[in-house]
């Protein structure tokens, strides 16, 4: 996080500050057993646990401020809603970083890996954050984008949604420059009613980018390549076929592990991925896809796709049963 005042952080979330000034340094929290050294504790009331009961314990990790919905004896800015706080907080920090490039990632499938490949390609050009987990959420989103700093040069944002208006929500928090949609399929079908919400929603990604940002999306459905009518700017698709810019060919399957030719309009280049399944390659050609706009080498995006592992345990694991 960029070094900031705790008087000019309740400025910014308009909250009262309880105790005296103090630099916060490092990224919020909201489990108190990851506080660090000059960060921020999130006293965030759940329904089982209430934050509130481990504000101390916080600060004994090294934390200087929390955020509070009411006065503790620890140096605190109270504040209404916590939640729209650290928003407001992450919003501020993206308007002050204005060489970071923000790539957001939805869809109905591949969000998690697109992301892991993604950062592991963008981290040889410069410091990249990206969630771990799925931070993807209305609290995940403003936390990822907390742990950038005046070094940082790329930050992956996976966004999810339970309802319409949640994308363009965190579309309004981390603007994102260059904006991906995977596809839109019947997951979460029961929450929205219909596919077509579901692409409106997903939609909201490209909607949310500004006139200068690039849209990126799959044409693994009839949806998704017709949100290219609601961005002026530029777009560019990915696929396995030829009217791609960004596409695979020459797809085979080798113990379990996707094989193919990764075809840019700069060149091609033989992909051999370690994740298992043949969907994987279109989440290979999503993170392909963002990585020839920021100007990487067909060779490149290729080497560093087959090098990526999965951080995601459990997804996709091959097992030799004894």
């Amino acid at each position: 996080m960029i070094g900031l005042k705790a008087s000019e952080i309740a400025e910014i979330v308009g909250g009262e500050l309880h105790g005296d000034d103090c630099l916060v340094t490092a990224a919020p929290e909201i489990s108190s057993l990851k506080s660090t050294p000059g960060s921020i504790f999130l006293a965030i009331k759940g329904e089982n646990v209430d934050g509130h009961d481990y504000i101390t314990d916080a600060f004994a990790k090294g934390a200087v401020l929390a955020f509070t919905s009411r006065v503790s004896s620890e140096r605190c800015i109270v504040i209404a809603d916590v939640v729209n706080a650290i928003s407001l907080l992450a919003s501020h920090v993206r308007n002050s970083l204005s060489e970071l490039t923000v790539i957001g990632i939805t869809g109905s499938q591949g969000k998690t890996t697109t992301k892991e490949l993604l950062s592991h390609v963008l981290a040889g050009h410069g410091e990249t954050i990206a969630p771990t987990g799925n931070y993807n959420n209305e609290l995940g989103v403003p936390l990822t984008l907390l742990r950038c700093t005046e070094s940082t040069k790329f930050a992956v944002i996976e966004m999810g949604a339970r309802h319409m208006g949640d994308i363009a929500s965190l579309c309004e928090i981390a603007k994102p420059n260059i904006g991906v949609v995977l596809r839109v399929a019947a997951a979460h079908l029961g929450e929205f009613g219909s596919l077509e919400k579901i692409a409106q929603t997903k939609s909201e990604m490209i909607e949310g980018l500004k006139g200068k940002g690039v849209a990126v999306l799959g044409t693994y459905d009839s949806y998704t390549p017709k949100m290219s009518a609601k961005h002026a700017g530029l777009v560019i698709t990915f696929g396995e076929t030829s009217e791609n810019p960004i596409r695979a060919t020459e797809i085979e399957l080798r113990e379990g592990c996707a094989h193919f030719d990764l075809v840019t309009p700069a060149g091609r280049s033989p992909v051999a991925l370690r994740l298992v399944g043949l969907h994987q390659v279109a989440n290979a050609l999503a993170a392909a896809a963002v990585a020839h706009v920021l100007g990487f080498s067909t060779d490149e995006i290729a080497n560093s796709l087959s090098l990526a592992d999965s951080q995601a345990k459990w997804r996709m694991e091959i097992h030799q049963l004894p």
